[in-house]
């Protein structure tokens, strides 16, 4: 049945599953920890979502074919990218040199989507109208639109990196920013108007220059103390539908 396209607003037939985080993340993700004989996490404090692994992301129908493909070439250069053995140096990590509009727009584009899905594990995402204008630059190939934004991607290789968490909304020196998660990568992105946080201009991703990320230790938002809340949260969960099946049979 035709539905409408979130993105360029057509109308037609949707992905049945369009990914939220790239396929290849889960993928690539999911080798390196089962050589660990660990499996990937998704862990939500959402009342209709529960603890549980995650061999192959989140996903939801929302977008048409075209709009899918324009999401796929982006996560495909982000692989190419992302995937890389970057250079240590004294403060962060080197990635080298890049193509700056189609790994911001990579970034970009999965807060878009956290945003336009309705997956409950998204369901705090809310960009408001900042929305359309995003939209609006994911459907443009002139990458003046892209100075509108913000983005200052991370890395890191600490526990919680290795699953999924829900983005939030933090504030860097008064300045609304959105941290997302990504397995082994993080961004924090701008999208409302106006000059960003002067203490992240030093690292945001600049046209010309190489790919440089900081190391993310999930300290400065409070994310384990919240990763702590969640897991009691979705125990006290499980313990209820526990009880609740165990009345129904008795």
């Amino acid at each position: 049945m035709p539905e409408t396209c979130k993105l360029c607003l057509t109308t037609g037939l949707l992905v049945p599953e369009s990914h939220i985080i790239p396929r290849w993340m889960y993928e690539w993700m999911c080798a390196m920890l089962s050589a660990g004989k660990r499996r990937m996490k998704i862990v939500s404090s959402h009342k209709a979502e529960f603890k549980k692994d995650s061999q192959s992301g989140i996903y939801d129908s929302f977008v048409c074919q075209d709009c899918e493909d324009r999401f796929g070439f982006w996560d495909n250069y982000a692989a190419t990218i992302l995937r890389k053995q970057p250079i240590a140096t004294a403060q962060a990590w080197d990635f080298g040199q890049y193509d700056y509009a189609s790994l911001k727009r990579f970034f970009l584009s999965v807060l878009w989507r956290a945003h336009a899905c309705e997956r409950p594990f998204f369901e705090d995402v809310d960009l408001k109208h900042h929305a359309h204008t995003l939209a609006k630059c994911l459907l443009s190939d002139n990458s003046d639109t892209l100075k509108d934004f913000e983005v200052i991607p991370t890395w890191s290789d600490y526990p919680l990196s290795f699953g999924v968490l829900s983005p939030i909304q933090v504030p860097i020196e008064t300045i609304p920013y959105w941290q997302l998660y990504l397995p082994r990568f993080q961004a924090l992105i701008k999208v409302i108007d106006g000059p960003g946080a002067p203490c992240l201009q030093p690292w945001k991703m600049t046209p010309g220059k190489n790919l440089i990320m900081l190391e993310k230790d999930f300290t400065e938002f409070s994310e384990i103390d919240t990763v702590k809340q969640v897991a009691i949260e979705n125990i006290t969960k499980k313990n209820i539908k526990r009880r609740k099946k165990s009345q129904e049979t008795h």
